[in-house]
């Protein structure tokens, strides 16, 4: 068990590494960074957690047995919303999301009465754990024990990451692309591998787990997930940083850039990134989106951007950002989802607070007012 508590505490450091660049240089959509924080804790503090049980040091630590089990139902849950967040361009989570939610924080209600119990107590329940790290799999420290809390765990996971896998598998047949194709292309190989790990494990379960050392089997396929995991963030740096549109903007707006091309061509590639920002992310749709949250997507500062954005469209961030809004109504308009709508309705889906902005920047854009632009649609 030596090599996989190497494993293990490596895997710890640089889950811990990947979380702190996560958290303090990640930019996009706070829902998704938020998600990617979870996925990435949950992978590492179970990789920690490992690395207590198969070093023996659980057994000076007991205070952290079965901490981890609640962030094992996050791993695929959280990457699973992740890609749904992804695809669909959320900024908040479904309500049929909550249910997924719900699950591991059940099990931490469910395991808190045994979380304060005294260190001699959980020292009866590990036992002998350098002999038999398995005790981690069968023991019953909760209303339902823990190999059944195992086996849902891993199925839950193993579902949950096929759905994942087949939903982004059209994205991978296209490699390249923007930044929300590259995201989901690498969401897809991480599914593909965490999901073989989860069916690998349950089929494990189901042969005869007293006999398999289940739990180190367990330990390697977590840890070596994560490595995995952080390996793919290396490849695609701009899934770990956020910033897909930031690395080519920053090249536009160097000094070396201006030299080489004229500001025509500069203008035509700012528009063309700009127009490739709103076409795929939609924070913008948000009544809170400031110019100042586009810069700091961009990775520019406000006044670079205000510059350009004058310079390229002849007008400010607010004409701009109303004129790509109207964009996207007039595109969805004519959507079933949005059938239902008020006017009042669909001006605060694309970011209006008030009906009256959405009817003056409608008009701006298209010569009619809403009401009649909509009428005029209607067959007949």
């Amino acid at each position: 068990m030596e090599i996989i508590s190497i494993i293990s505490i490596v895997a710890t450091v640089i889950g811990l590494l990947a979380f702190g660049i996560i958290a303090i240089k990640h930019k996009r959509n706070r829902y998704q960074k938020l998600l990617f924080l979870v996925f990435i804790f949950s992978l590492t503090y179970n990789a920690f957690l490992s690395f207590l049980a198969t070093s023996g040091s659980l057994l000076e630590y007991p205070h952290f047995y079965r901490t981890a089990s609640p962030f094992l139902y996050c791993i695929p849950i959280a990457l699973y919303l992740l890609a749904k967040a992804i695809g669909k361009n959320q900024n908040a989570p479904a309500r049929s999301d909550y249910v997924l939610l719900l699950i591991p924080l059940l099990h931490l209600a469910e395991l808190t009465p045994f979380y304060f119990q005294n260190s001699a107590l959980k020292l009866q329940h590990l036992g002998n754990l350098t002999a038999n790290p398995d005790i981690m799999v069968f023991d019953k420290v909760s209303l339902i024990p823990s190999n059944w809390h195992y086996f849902f765990q891993l199925s839950l996971g193993a579902v949950l990451m096929t759905i994942t896998f087949l939903r982004t598998l059209k994205y991978r047949k296209n490699p390249g692309g923007n930044s929300r194709k590259r995201k989901l292309i690498w969401i897809n190989w991480i599914s593909l591998f965490l999901g073989s790990c989860f069916a690998i494990l349950v089929v494990l379960l189901l042969i005869d787990p007293e006999s398999l050392n289940i739990y180190v089997y367990g330990a390697f396929l977590i840890t070596a997930s994560l490595l995995i995991v952080f390996l793919g963030l290396f490849l695609e740096p701009h899934v770990l940083y956020g910033t897909l549109h930031s690395e080519n903007l920053k090249r536009l707006t160097s000094g070396k850039s201006r030299t080489q091309n004229s500001p025509g061509d500069e203008d035509l590639a700012f528009r063309k990134l700009i127009d490739t920002y709103f076409e795929t992310e939609q924070s913008y749709l948000q009544p809170s989106f400031r110019q100042a949250d586009l810069a700091s997507d961009l990775n520019i500062s406000r006044n670079t951007l205000s510059a350009m954005i004058n310079r390229t469209y002849e007008m400010n961030f607010n004409q701009l950002l109303n004129e790509k809004r109207i964009e996207f109504a007039l595109k969805n308009l004519e959507d079933s989802k949005w059938e239902h709508l008020s006017l009042e309705g669909i001006a605060r889906e694309v970011g209006f607070k008030s009906r009256t902005t959405f009817n003056k920047a409608f008009k701006s854009k298209t010569g009619c007012t809403p009401s009649r632009y909509r009428t005029a649609q209607v067959p007949g």
